[in-house]
């Protein structure tokens, strides 16, 4: 009889333990908070001879620009992206190409963002650091605008900015086209276009070498609950 009522409590705590309920654990969603484009440089070269889909790259940016939140992104900050093509140009080819996409944005107070991310323009690297670095509010909304038959995110501001600050400078002042974050294609590069973050060359490879200045346009996420 004891036997029975023992094997009886046993199966009544088994079936308790099946019956508990369980939590339910928010999981976290990306939240779009600006999108627009801005200044970066090659800290390492990129040659889609020696690279591979799935490498990991990583940009820094080479200006100070702020989110609409007016948090500032400052110079030296680092963006993060993958090889998703990387083709060195074999016989019967005709072209080499590259392309890479970015997902991180790693800020230098130690902050990081989720971004989507592609190159919108290149230029050749700079003969000497400006002075000003030009800057463009990342825009939160809105669609993005055509130039060129190329697809371009909404800059709303342009205007020289203080490294260190993100402040305004004298608006007057030289502009540096290669960190316009309106500019597109490739510039000034030999043998190499850009369409739709593609970089294209005629030559055994695609290659950009250190200092190589790219505008990268993105949408920037960040991630909700816990």
């Amino acid at each position: 009889m004891n036997r029975i009522c023992a094997t009886g409590i046993g199966i009544a705590i088994f079936i308790a333990l099946s019956f508990r309920p369980t939590s339910v654990v928010a999981q976290a969603s990306p939240t779009e908070i600006g999108h627009g484009a801005f200044p970066t440089k090659v800290s390492k070269t990129l040659d889609s001879s020696k690279l591979k889909e799935g490498d990991a790259v990583e940009l820094e940016t080479s200006g100070s620009f702020k989110l609409p939140s007016g948090m500032l992104i400052p110079k030296g900050s680092k963006l993060l992206g993958r090889v998703t093509t990387a083709k060195a140009r074999a016989k019967g080819d005709s072209e080499s190409q590259l392309l890479v996409t970015f997902d991180k944005l790693n800020v230098l107070n130690g902050k990081s963002f989720s971004v989507k991310g592609v190159v919108q323009a290149v230029f050749p690297p700079a003969d000497e650091p400006d002075p000003g670095i030009p800057f463009s509010t990342v825009a939160k909304g809105g669609a993005p605008m055509s130039t060129g038959g190329m697809s371009q995110m909404p800059t709303p501001g342009y205007q020289p900015t203080d490294p260190k600050s993100g402040s305004n400078t004298d608006s007057g002042g030289h502009v540096d086209y290669a960190t316009d974050p309106k500019a597109v294609g490739a510039h000034g590069m030999h043998d190499l276009s850009l369409e739709d973050g593609v970089l294209r060359s005629q030559g055994k490879q695609v290659k950009l070498g250190n200092g190589v200045r790219l505008i990268v346009k993105v949408e920037i996420f960040e991630y909700q609950g816990t």
